[in-house]
């Protein structure tokens, strides 16, 4: 009896601290033993008292109380996925299970059955993403949905047939992300056969902000090319002008070594006669008409 104890203590460290009532009772212990030296979590669901209280440890606790019919989803669900712009907060999960007895910090969500490609992340059950995304892009403001999305889809959690697929299947007017998330498709699905998501904010504000100008040549974007010593890859090139744009954010370019990788790579490209702009993130927010004005004229020298 004392090693099923103990094993049910190590089933709980994988779970954040915590254990339903039924792998309890497995392990060998009784209601009248939890009530005594575990803290009672949820409906069901017991905390070993030596494990400090977390979003986590909750996330998990909803997922116990409920079973195999409960995933976490919405916000919480892109939280745990690290979709941009979602940190953690409120707890929300699906469930097939009614959600009488809970307390106010859980939000459930009640579902006939759970959607397919429901899975786990940290060992906690959560949706899939392609359904995170439509639950939660009516949630924030749409600049902030579609940097969540062109998120899901560089890391290659979903990618448009999937989103188009889920809108579909899973949308319609009781969902209040259908209409938000039709519009972030359409946008993506006009701008080519081949929709490449912006790596970084800075990278989406340039493509935005050529994209307004209408009397430049259609780039391409994350153009890759030889520079003769390795490949090498652009946020934007116009490759008939043997013109290649990159922005400089901090968070890639602050080292000593980015620098230093910068400076080899415009000296190569310079060598098979091309030629590198590069702006920052204050030359992009706060003098766009420079940056246009620049890739303008560099682009008419280019052509002569």
């Amino acid at each position: 009896m004392t090693e099923k104890r103990i094993d049910a203590r190590k089933i709980a460290f994988t779970q954040y601290g915590l254990l339903s009532l039924e792998q309890a009772e497995a392990a060998g212990w009784s209601k009248k033993g939890l009530r005594t030296s575990w803290e009672r979590f949820l409906p069901g669901v017991y905390r070993a008292p030596e494990v400090e209280p977390s979003w986590h440890q909750s996330a998990m606790g909803l997922c116990l109380w409920g079973g195999a019919g409960t995933a976490l989803s919405h916000s919480a669900a892109a939280s745990l996925l690290r979709l941009k712009g979602f940190t953690e907060g409120d707890l929300h999960a699906v469930s097939t299970k009614r959600d009488q007895r809970l307390p106010a910090w859980a939000h459930v969500h009640r579902v006939r059955e759970l959607c397919p490609g429901t899975g786990r992340v940290q060992a906690i059950r959560v949706t899939p993403p392609w359904i995170t995304l439509l639950d939660v892009s009516h949630l924030v403001a749409p600049n902030e949905a579609g940097r969540a999305l062109d998120d899901a889809l560089r890391r290659g959690l979903v990618s448009l047939s999937q989103m188009a697929w889920a809108l579909e299947t899973f949308g319609g007017r009781g969902h209040p992300g259908t209409a938000r998330l039709r519009i972030l498709l359409t946008e993506r699905g006009a701008i080519g056969s081949r929709y490449v998501p912006p790596e970084s904010d800075l990278e989406d504000y340039l493509y935005k902000l050529v994209a307004t100008a209408a009397d430049l040549p259609e780039p391409v974007r994350q153009y890759r090319i030889w520079d003769g010593t390795q490949w090498r890859r652009f946020d934007l090139a116009w490759p008939e002008y043997r013109l290649a744009v990159e922005v400089d954010g901090w968070e890639t370019h602050g080292t000593r070594e980015a620098f230093q990788n910068d400076r080899t790579r415009d000296a190569n490209m310079l060598a098979i006669r091309w030629r590198t702009l590069r702006f920052t993130w204050h030359d992009v927010v706060d003098r766009p008409a420079w940056v246009l004005g620049t890739i303008r004229g560099t682009l008419l020298q280019n052509a002569r």
